[in-house]
């Protein structure tokens, strides 16, 4: 499997994870409105592997890119998966394992560039499921054929990845643009085309939520200046906007998606027999 060109790099990931504690998994359970792109995510998912649940009693699932993962061990306590992380930053997968050791939950965490993973995690895994990877890589076929190379025959891939092309992408290009240009910016259609592409049955990819400035970061910024401060400011209040489309969702029922205002773009797809 060839290796592409990496916008972020190792040494962004490793300083990334290195100046962050451990966070809370995600509170799929809580009524909190600050929960909700987590609860409505983590049901996303449920609702995509349900079918291998019913399907096959020792099932496996393997999150790529996996460090510091918040969801990872929710996949063997909610939905019963055997688990395991990769990820090349050794950073990352230290507290990728802290996480599953904290929550008392048994899963492999492997250090390893998925262009070149250990041969007998080829084809190994029932589930594959990457959350804001794919979109890092200037190949994008490239790495949804490496993602699939780890799928068994009939497997199921769910790929998320943040949707830069509307106001999320174009908020972060005006709050960090070093943080915009590591991302590149995939529509629903060219998401659907790589899959299609690594030879892998699309059976939904569109976009997923009406909006979550949370998506943006300010990692490339120092807020500790008064330009940064300002930045962090408007970040918030952003995300304040983002919780009115939730509250609406919450009580009227679900909100038109769309390029313009949707932060993610997900896709499920399946590996043929």
């Amino acid at each position: 499997m060839k290796s592409v060109e990496d916008h972020a790099g190792l040494e962004y990931w490793d300083s990334n994870w290195q100046r962050q504690s451990l966070p809370a998994l995600w509170d799929i359970n809580g009524q909190s409105l600050g929960r909700y792109v987590e609860k409505a995510m983590f049901a996303y998912f449920a609702h995509a592997l349900a079918g291998k649940k019913q399907q096959n009693v020792n099932k496996s699932l393997v999150e790529v890119g996996s460090a510091c993962s918040a969801v990872l061990p929710l996949f063997n306590t909610e939905l019963g998966y055997s688990i395991t992380g990769i990820d090349y930053s050794p950073a990352g997968c230290a507290q990728t394992r802290a996480i599953l050791a904290r929550e008392g939950v048994t899963g492999a965490v492997v250090e390893a560039d998925v262009f070149s993973p250990p041969p007998e995690l080829l084809e190994s895994f029932d589930a594959v499921v990457s959350i804001g990877l794919v979109e890092h890589f200037s190949d994008t076929g490239a790495i949804i054929e490496a993602l699939a190379a780890l799928l068994k025959p009939g497997g199921v891939m769910i790929t998320s990845v943040p949707n830069m092309n509307g106001s999320v992408g174009l908020a972060q290009k005006v709050l960090d643009s070093a943080v915009y240009e590591i991302h590149v910016p995939l529509t629903r259609e060219r998401l659907r085309s790589a899959h299609v592409s690594a030879g892998l049955m699309v059976e939904h990819c569109d976009y997923f939520l009406p909006s979550n400035f949370g998506v943006c970061n300010l990692n490339k910024t120092s807020v500790r200046t008064w330009y940064g401060g300002l930045k962090k400011v408007c970040l918030a209040a952003l995300c304040r906007l983002s919780m009115i489309s939730w509250w609406l969702e919450q009580r009227f029922g679900r909100l038109p998606t769309s390029r313009l205002f949707s932060p993610y773009v997900n896709c499920l797809s399946v590996k043929p027999n």
